[in-house]
């Protein structure tokens, strides 16, 4: 879904499947000195709507003004590395694509790598923050902040948050995975030393798992079953971008744990999800 300063671009088709796009530039613009196209990513179709909006208002040699995009989650951002040869680099290919449009900036919200960063020109990033997360949980749940533990379900989210969330009171996660097949084989909990953490060293702890991008929910799964077996007493989970195949009946191993009260509640923000789930909160 697309909007233009705040407005939702409606897209038609034709018989043929092509798009039908009709953008009143005067109308749009008329108390605006720019023009932000905010972008939630639903389909690689949306590429070429934002490819004609763009051309669309350049077009229009009466109006001079920036046109920035709020990229809030960015496509293809798991395919920033490449193993094997025949391996698409995607991610590579869509930020040529989003650079050939010359944005004046590009806004995004907690990227998935740094790889994804230096691949955008002019791109603005907008991290996570433990107060803006916290704020979320102390009106829903009023929780004990001296009795949380943060946990990172593997490397990779560590390293993303170690700089922004500090502290003695954090955890991650070490997935033993296939590679092949992505299946997680297996996960053992550290502490932010490294050392492995015995079981029942959280018992009665509420634990905060965060992470950027939840499909099913398979990792968070894996890292709960593992928490509640270390002793853990409340689970609660956060992620910023959450595909709503995370309420897949039959692969979403996240939404069976919070509905049967193993995770407490999930958060997220709306740069993917659209559903609608009574323990699944959406933040601003």
């Amino acid at each position: 879904m697309i909007w233009i300063n705040g407005k939702e671009v409606e897209v038609n088709h034709y018989p043929d499947n092509t798009q039908l796009l009709k953008i009143d530039i005067n109308k749009l613009y008329f108390y605006e000195e720019s023009a932000t196209i905010r972008w939630r990513y639903e389909n690689d179709e949306e590429c070429m709507t934002l490819w004609y909006i763009v051309n669309h208002i350049k077009s229009h040699k009466n109006i001079n003004f920036p046109i920035n995009l709020s990229l809030m989650y960015i496509p293809n951002a798991r395919m920033d590395r490449v193993k094997k040869d025949d391996e698409v680099f995607t991610l590579k290919y869509f930020a040529q694509f989003i650079n050939s449009m010359n944005f004046n900036c590009v806004y995004v919200i907690d990227p998935h790598s740094y790889v994804s960063e230096a691949l955008f020109d002019r791109i603005y990033k907008k991290n996570l923050s433990f107060d803006y997360i916290w704020r979320w949980f102390e009106e829903k749940d009023n929780i004990d902040l001296e009795n949380v533990m943060l946990y990172f379900p593997d490397d990779g989210a560590y390293k993303r948050y170690k700089d922004i969330f500090t502290g003695d009171n954090i955890l991650y996660g070490k997935k033993n995975r296939d590679w092949d097949t992505g299946k997680i084989l297996g996960l053992t909990v550290h502490d932010k030393n490294g050392n492995e953490v015995p079981n029942y060293s959280i018992e009665n702890k509420t634990i905060l798992m965060i992470d950027d991008i939840i499909s099913y929910g398979g990792t968070l799964a894996y890292s709960t079953d593992k928490l509640h077996e270390l002793g853990a007493a409340h689970i609660y989970a956060y992620g910023t971008h959450t595909e709503n195949s995370v309420l897949d009946e039959e692969k979403g191993t996240l939404i069976k744990r919070l509905e049967n009260g193993i995770v407490d509640r999930l958060f997220t923000t709306d740069s993917l999800y659209t559903g609608n789930h009574p323990k699944i909160t959406v933040i601003a």
